[in-house]
């Protein structure tokens, strides 16, 4: 396979230049032309190194595909979904990239959307961790199931072990109420690696579900030895999780993780929350509102809690389809999650915001990015937040030519700044942005 940085020259040619403010660089196209990319994370580890992480549309031929299709036609959508998982690594902090490497193995493919997308983290020791949830069949039922895997590269990328399903496979039947006809479900998951190396994943899980009425359960593993091992998948929360908001995990400089969901409550508010552990094996605490108008909705809205924590200061953001305009809003702890701020518009001029992503920057300072409509197609936004939540200046926009461009991801790095990875039509891009100045 070519070498990335070509690639990136011949798509620069023939496509608009993407215009973006000198401080940031030129962004660079990690996915390849033959490649449907979509849903990208990235991450940063302990020597700069870059790992972005994208969705490939699978065989169109294949029976998944064609059961998509065919739902699709029905009913305008679908739940089903077969996919290949890739990653690209920049040893040089992002000015150039390898070629894309397959995570997934021939036999396992991925269940992936935008609203539920593999991730990856890097270990403090250069470990590269992936999980995603996969389409597999449960042959004491006959039925479909989606489960939690999870594999690692311990060089670089280059290559990665055998993955590892570690959510439980249960004789659970609820095929009658899971869209796409899955008897149960381990998805909308996440990852994420503690300072001191621990790995999580936490995932949403029906395998306690026995009605319809009923919501989901978070449930979670953990790694002791940057994933050689982990401990039993065991129940983090109460169940009354939404079902289909992908769950995401943040840590504090002491090891501790912090938990995004979303509530349901009785009358069907999806209110975002936040949770944290101790780090030594406990559940998650009292899931804590981050506040906003109340989103009454009878339905999933299929919208992630973003986080960010340093110190006793907890970032969020999160898309509030009751706000006016419907959009981002952000809200802040500065009791490490036992109160949370006045939700404030990520970005109050557009007509609709969605898709947060944060990373913690230098300066005791946070990035969020974001996609929206104003006066065309979807662009990528970013802001800067001070210390205590707010906003510093008015929302960026990322001049990405004339496509569409979303689902933003955003990673920390060593030097300051956020790595940014996107999705621009079919194409995954890549580039650090500065945060700005106080």
């Amino acid at each position: 396979m070519p070498n990335v940085s070509k690639i990136v020259i011949a798509l620069l040619a023939g496509i608009v230049p993407l215009a973006l403010p000198a401080a940031t660089g030129a962004p660079l196209v990690v996915s390849t032309p033959d490649q449907l990319a979509l849903a990208p994370d990235v991450a940063v580890g302990p020597k700069g190194e870059v790992a972005v992480l994208w969705l490939a549309k699978g065989d169109p031929d294949s029976a998944t595909e064609k059961a998509a299709a065919a739902e699709r036609a029905q009913s305008g959508h679908s739940h089903l979904s077969s996919m290949n998982l890739y990653v690209a690594v920049s040893d040089d902090g992002g000015t150039s990239f390898g070629p894309p490497v397959r995570v997934n193995p021939e036999s396992d493919a991925v269940w992936g959307f935008a609203v539920s997308r593999p991730r990856v983290a890097f270990g403090p020791k250069g470990t590269l961790h992936v999980a995603y949830p996969a389409n597999e069949h449960n042959q004491n039922i006959d039925k479909p199931v989606l489960t939690a895997h999870y594999t690692r590269s311990t060089d670089g990328g280059k290559t990665f072990e055998a993955a590892r399903r570690l959510s439980t496979l249960t004789d659970s039947d609820m095929s009658q109420v899971i869209h796409g006809g899955f008897a149960s479900v381990a998805a909308f998951g996440t990852l994420g690696v503690a300072p001191n190396g621990d790995v999580y994943l936490a995932w949403i899980d029906t395998r306690l579900m026995k009605a319809p009425t009923d919501n989901a359960t978070v449930f979670g593993i953990v790694s002791r030895d940057d994933g050689r091992t982990f401990t039993q998948d065991a129940v983090e929360t109460d169940s009354n999780v939404c079902p289909c908001c992908q769950v995401t995990l943040a840590f504090d400089s002491k090891s501790r993780p912090y938990l995004g969901s979303r509530i349901v409550t009785a009358d069907n508010v999806r209110m975002s929350s936040v949770a944290h552990a101790d780090g030594r094996g406990g559940k998650f605490g009292t899931r804590v509102s981050t506040g906003g108008t109340p989103w009454h909705i009878n339905g999933c809205p299929l919208k992630p809690t973003v986080l960010a924590v340093r110190g006793s200061t907890v970032y969020t953001a999160a898309h509030n389809g009751a706000e006016t305009p419907p959009g981002v809003m952000l809200a802040t702890s500065r009791d490490g999650g036992a109160s949370f701020s006045t939700p404030l518009a990520a970005h109050p001029g557009a007509q609709v915001s969605d898709a947060p992503a944060l990373s913690l920057v230098a300066g005791d300072r946070a990035m969020i990015a974001w996609h929206a409509k104003t006066d065309g197609p979807r662009r990528i936004y970013y802001r800067t937040l001070d210390a205590a939540g707010a906003p510093i200046g008015a929302p960026v926009a990322l001049a990405s030519g004339e496509g569409t461009a979303q689902n933003p991801a955003l990673a920390t790095r060593p030097d300051g700044r956020a790595q940014l990875a996107w999705q621009q039509d079919d194409r995954i891009y890549t580039l650090a942005i500065d945060p700005a100045k106080p």
